[in-house]
Parts: C-alpha cells; structure tokens; sequence
C-alpha cells in the first residue's frame, strides 16, 4: 500500500486589531487627506484674495502702445510697450482677451501693473480685477471636498457594524 500524501493546511489569515480596524483605518486615510485637501484650497482662496487687495491697493497705471495683436486658437494676446512710474521701460504680453480687442500696431491704451512685477502682471484697465469667482469657486471647492470627506468618514465608520 501506498502511503497518504500529505494534504496542504489552508493557510488562515489572522486579523490584526479587533474586527473593525479596517473599516476605520480606511476611514482615515479617506478623512485625513481629503480635509488636509480642503485647507491647501481655501488657502489658495485666501492667497487670491490678497493678491487682489494688494494689486487694487499697490497697482499702478501707465499708457501702453500695442506693439502687436497675436490670434491663438481661442482668444487674442496683445503684447505693449509702457514706462513704469519709476522709469523702466516694459514690454510685455496682455493674455487672453476673449474676444477680439479691437486694436492694431501703434494703438495707445491704459494698462494697469504690478509694481513689483510690471511684466508678468498687468491687465487692460478697461477690464477691471476681477478675482471674486476664483475666490468662491475655490471657497465652494475647499466646503464641498471638506463635507465629502466627512461624510465618507461617517460611512465607513459605520460600515464596520
């Protein structure tokens, strides 16, 4: 007679914790950094916000002549040529204009700048700041992913019963 092969033990996976430590443990890892989330968005709200205080209370105005109008796909640049109030010549670009802006080569407008940054920010002063839909889109964003967040935590704290 044959002898019996050996039959393989199933092998049993032990739990670690009490039964519902994966349920919480998830839960963790869905509430800590959705909130975390949340905060670095109504940050980012509060840093627009000052950016836009800053630039209506520091901002200046200069005249600009168009040195040209570049067509993209979607929109129009206008790139300018202005002084700055402290006497540096700037030639920069104004982006995006959603429709066309109506100007040609040689055209004069107002332009208001950033002292610190006359370059990179400036905008056509027939178009005011306006950062007040970034400011409650980001807002409405850091409440939504902070609510999210909770009530997932909520469910799958439950789960666990």
């Amino acid at each position: 007679m044959s002898e019996p092969e050996p039959v393989p033990v199933a092998r049993v996976r032990r739990r670690r914790g009490p039964a519902s430590a994966g349920p919480r443990r998830a839960a963790g890892w869905v509430l800590v950094p959705g909130l975390v989330l949340a905060v670095a968005v109504a940050l980012g709200a509060v840093a627009v916000q000052r950016t836009e205080s800053r630039l209506r209370a520091s901002g200046q105005e200069a005249p600009a002549t168009v040195t040209a109008v570049v067509p993209t796909k979607s929109s129009y640049n206008v790139d300018v040529r202005f002084t700055t109030a402290d006497g540096r010549e700037i030639t920069a670009r104004l982006k995006d204009f959603p429709r066309d802006p109506g100007l040609a080569t040689g055209d004069r407008l107002r332009v208001g700048y950033d002292p610190e940054r006359p370059d990179a920010t400036l905008w056509d002063v027939r178009d005011p700041l306006a950062f007040t839909g970034a400011t409650i889109f980001l807002a409405a964003l850091s409440a939504v992913l902070a609510a999210a967040s909770i009530v997932t935590f909520v469910l799958l704290r439950r789960r666990r019963g």
